[in-house]
């Protein structure tokens, strides 16, 4: 019994220390990513690419990244999760280098797109696959309420101060910089033992009619997520013109959400849990729209921070999911052929607003790119459709989110 307890014990510290090593490596790569993040799109736009030239290259690196996820997953069951999400620093590396010396070299979108695309494969089927090993089933929620205060935390302090260095010096340098601070991200990563047993990947193992409702979830997010990192930020350069400003409107919107979730996490606990994901998909439709509404730097504050504040109630509770999800699934098949969605729905997203351009002004096209991350958050709660075996974990679960914000 001794034995046994000495075990569990010595366990439980290696999932911690595990825990530990990917809060500080999300954290600093979190940061360095959001210096400059919301502003590639605008930097491609001011080096003279179209808008419609700029959708065609997200599109293109998405195509590239549906095809490197499956190869990433592969990966993955033959060289385990750390060794991939390790190798994606360095063809993140090459693409930021790519980004900094564009002016000179003028790299073509196809070229371009590459590593942009190869370094989101290696990384996010490897992290979600290494975080789901990692954290304790029994405070998933908990868990992934750390992860996002400590993401959004770090992350709010990027868009303001990428901005400043963008107005002042120049986007290339922003871009630099982060160079430096994602690189030291790779650091906690390196010489690290895989947790659990490599096995090869079989797709087959994964059920479509099983996950299909979970795949659209994580589609539609992404379209969400795609409307926030490229159309948003262009709407906002329309309107105000500066990336100090535009910055600014993301750092505050966040600093704003992260101190209301302490709030936010206990009037969630009064109500029934299945029902938040279900509630807060539909109250983000509405924040997420109101972005059309933007003719100011005011009313920029106001949308920006109602829209984050809804958007903290919608991730922590998704996410909680989908970890549960992939626990109870062939987990490094769920996680790919999740990553595998995202990129079809974002592609058929970004598709829509290719095809925008021919026939409507920049302005309208973006209204219609808001309009489509919007309609992406309600298929998000798709993701509560569940067996009635798991109900009591999740509802266990967002019990546990709402303590992690307090």
């Amino acid at each position: 019994m001794n034995n046994f307890m000495h075990a569990h014990h010595m366990h439980h510290g290696r999932q911690n220390k595990e825990l530990n090593e990917m809060y500080v490596s999300m954290t600093l790569r979190t940061f360095g990513l959001s210096l400059i993040a919301i502003f590639i799109p605008i930097y491609l736009y001011n080096l003279g690419f179209s808008l419609r030239t700029i959708f065609l290259y997200y599109i293109i690196s998405s195509l590239f990244q549906f095809f490197g996820d499956y190869l990433a997953g592969k990966a993955i069951g033959r060289f385990g999760a750390k060794h991939v999400m390790s190798l994606s620093y360095p063809v993140l590396l090459i693409h930021l280098v790519m980004l900094v010396t564009l002016p000179i070299y003028h790299w073509s979108i196809w070229l371009l797109s590459i590593p942009a695309a190869l370094s989101l494969s290696l990384f996010w089927p490897a992290y979600h696959d290494d975080f789901s090993k990692a954290k304790d089933k029994k405070a998933t929620g908990k868990e992934v309420g750390k992860l996002f205060i400590l993401m959004e935390g770090f992350g709010a302090l990027g868009p303001i101060m990428g901005g400043i260095v963008a107005q002042v010096f120049g986007v290339q340098y922003g871009i630099i910089i982060a160079i430096v601070i994602t690189m030291a991200a790779a650091i906690p990563l390196l010489g690290k033992k895989e947790i659990t047993k490599r096995r090869p990947m079989a797709i087959e193992r994964f059920s479509l009619r099983e996950n299909y409702k979970d795949m659209i979830a994580y589609g539609g997010l992404s379209m969400e997520g795609m409307a926030i990192a490229i159309v948003w930020p262009l709407l906002l350069f329309f309107i105000i013109g500066n990336y100090a400003r535009i910055g600014s409107i993301a750092t505050i919107s966040l600093l704003v959400t992260i101190a209301l979730s302490i709030f936010i996490g206990k009037a969630v606990d009064k109500y029934k849990k299945e029902n938040v994901l279900r509630v807060s998909s539909l109250v983000h439709f509405f924040t997420s729209t109101s972005r059309i509404l933007v003719t100011s730097l005011n009313s920029a504050y106001i949308i920006g921070v109602a829209s984050s504040l809804s958007h903290i109630i919608l991730w922590v509770p998704f996410f909680s999911q989908y970890y549960l999800h992939a626990d109870k699934n062939s987990r490094t098949e769920y996680v790919v052929e999740m990553e595998m969605s995202v990129d079809i729905f974002r592609m058929l997203g970004l598709t829509v607003l290719l095809i925008c351009t021919y026939f409507f002004d920049i302005k309208t096209t973006l209204i219609v790119g808001i309009a489509v991350g919007a309609v992406g958050t309600l298929l998000s709660m798709l993701i509560t459709s569940s067996k009635k075996k798991e109900l009591s974990k999740e509802i266990r679960v967002h019990k546990e989110i709402a303590k992690a914000s307090v």
